[in-house]
């Protein structure tokens, strides 16, 4: 009888953890229509590195870009994996927090940024909550890195505003021991534009992805005998040369860290002026502190 208690206590503990008790307001469509694309391409999407072993958690909320997919507008995040790894297992998992949870899609992408597969909501498996975790969305797959080494993670925004209802822990215990169900109240969690989520890569065989690495070897090795000190001064030179920007990507960072500035968010601003920072845009800090004396 006390064993059956202290079940008991522990699965309302555990469900505790997984929902929370208050309750946060999911983003409504009108707002994310007015929120704007982060980059003119997926190309200039703010990649996150990969190593050949990881096991982390994000967490995709309104600081994250935007892009329009082709089922809507939605925050995501982008990653690529190692050049040295070739066959990967990843395991993705969204968890069910606060009553709401971040639905997720995949898109793995080519070396020329061209979406090649995609994975659904449909493709994962509610896992339920335990002594460790929330309830949670899982799907396990593998991939060539070598092939498609590039991984965008969003929600369809078609499925905003619907709801999940996952077993209590309570009664789930109860069925897998084949004791009497408890009265317990099932958690329902809604679809999200935000979310917490984890992701573990794990290498199941290596690559060697290189981009212009044997050309510039190739070049090297011609030239050693007629000019080595000048060829290696021309590949460095090469190598610190920043990569053109096009007047259209400089003119959407600008409007966009004014815009966001204007609106109040200033998180946005200073991911934004982050990102073009790192694309080597010039004057977008000149043009954040601009707008934040005009505020």
């Amino acid at each position: 009888m006390n064993k059956n208690i202290l079940a008991l206590v522990l699965g309302l503990s555990v469900v505790g953890c997984a929902s929370n008790s208050g309750v946060e307001s999911t983003i409504p469509a009108s707002q994310m229509d007015k929120e704007s694309v982060c980059c003119v391409s997926k190309k200039d999407f703010a990649w996150v590195a990969l190593d050949k072993t990881e096991d982390i958690g994000f967490s995709i909320d309104d600081t994250s870009p935007v892009w329009d997919f082709q089922s809507g507008k939605s925050f995501f995040n982008a990653f690529e994996f190692s050049p040295r790894s070739g066959k990967v297992k990843v395991t993705l998992s969204s968890k069910m927090l606060k009553k709401q949870v971040f639905a997720p899609t995949v898109q793995l992408l080519d070396k020329n940024y061209q979406v090649s597969r995609t994975i659904d909501l449909d493709a994962f498996n509610v896992r339920y909550s335990d002594m460790f975790d929330a309830n949670r969305y899982v799907h396990e797959f593998e991939v060539d890195a070598q092939e498609l080494p590039y991984m965008v993670v969003y929600t369809d925004p078609s499925l905003i505003g619907e709801t999940i209802t996952v077993p209590h822990p309570a009664r789930v215990r109860a069925e897998e021991s084949g004791e009497p169900r408890p009265i317990v109240t099932d958690p329902k969690f809604t679809y999200s534009y935000t979310g917490e989520l984890h992701l573990e890569v794990q290498t199941l065989s290596l690559g060697a992805r290189q981009v212009a690495e044997p050309a510039s070897v190739q070049a090297t090795a011609a030239t050693v005998a007629t000019g080595a000190v000048a060829a290696e001064a021309a590949t460095v030179e090469k190598k610190a040369a920043p990569a053109e920007i096009q007047p259209e990507t400089k003119q959407f960072y600008h409007t966009a860290i004014e815009k966001a500035v204007a609106d109040g968010n200033i998180p946005k601003a200073l991911s934004l002026l982050d990102e073009a920072k790192a694309l080597n845009v010039e004057g977008a800090q000149e043009v954040f502190v601009k707008a934040i004396n005009a505020k």
